[in-house]
């Protein structure tokens, strides 16, 4: 159980860290679309980051204290990218989420989740596998825009 804990405390974290940087992102664009699309995405890793601390707290876990800091490091990877510009922001959001999908099933493959917990995970990554198209078609949009 304690593996367990652990893994959904570093999923709630990697939540709270994807949370921030589309919330910061959003000043990097002028077009009202994508800052939509951004808000809609903070918005649904928010819900992640709430599904994944009511789990930890039903398996009898405590609240993780570090998520400010992964906050922090969202909203500074945010501003990076956002210096080098708008396609390095959306790419590095497809990045960024497909680093999410290798990690949640990495640990749906090692660690022993009760079958509730499961189900979570993988409705999360679908959710991630969405969030990685949007970026890439995003990316291509901006790509023809900006001929």
């Amino acid at each position: 159980m304690r593996w367990s804990i652990s893994a959904l405390k570093f999923m709630y974290n990697m939540e709270r860290f994807a949370t921030q940087i589309y919330l910061t992102q959003r000043r990097s664009f002028p077009e009202e679309d994508i800052v939509n699309k951004l808000t809609a995405a903070a918005d649904n890793e928010q819900q992640h980051v709430d599904i994944l601390k009511k789990r930890i707290l039903e398996l009898n876990g405590n609240q993780s204290h570090i998520g400010f800091l992964f906050q922090t490091a969202g909203r500074i990877l945010a501003l990076v990218a956002g210096l080098f510009g708008r396609i390095l922001v959306l790419k590095t959001d497809a990045l960024v989420e497909r680093r999410a999908i290798s990690d949640y099933g990495g640990f749906l493959n090692r660690v022993n989740f009760d079958d509730k917990t499961v189900a979570m995970i993988k409705r999360i990554i679908a959710d991630e596998e969405r969030h990685v198209e949007m970026w890439q078609g995003l990316t291509k949009q901006l790509k023809t825009r900006d001929r």
